[in-house]
């Protein structure tokens, strides 16, 4: 394990249920072990607060902690453009067996998008969100 997965792992951030998230997002494999479940705070079509629920190994929860914070005050199109390969970089690399922990982030964004677009599409004129 590298210092920075160490690190991100060690110093964990925004792992935790956020409240008030505007959306909720899931990825991963429950069944595998590594499930993750992203909350976002939205508005204006800015993620103002991302935060995470996350099951699995270190890398699992390094990566998912890293992928918190670089969605964090992006508009949504531009955090859809994060990918799996971009979270690696950002950890100074994973090891092979464990890139597919790097996925899970930006699988639940995809999965969290769809749900907010259905909601506001769903939600009457003036409703949330």
């Amino acid at each position: 394990m590298n210092d920075k997965v160490k690190e991100y792992f060690q110093q964990q951030k925004n792992l935790e249920i956020m409240a008030d998230a505007t959306v909720l997002g899931k990825g991963g494999d429950p069944g595998c072990g590594d499930y993750i479940e992203l909350y976002l705070k939205i508005e204006n079509d800015t993620i103002l607060k991302a935060t995470a629920m996350v099951a699995g190994c270190p890398y699992a929860i390094a990566t998912t902690s890293a992928f918190t914070e670089m969605i964090a005050n992006k508009s949504l199109d531009d955090a859809m453009l994060i990918s799996g390969d971009q979270v690696a970089t950002h950890l100074d690399g994973l090891p092979e067996e464990k890139v597919h922990c790097s996925l899970m982030g930006p699988d639940a964004l995809r999965n969290a998008a769809h749900n907010y677009i259905m909601a506001r599409i769903c939600t009457p004129a003036g409703g949330k969100p």
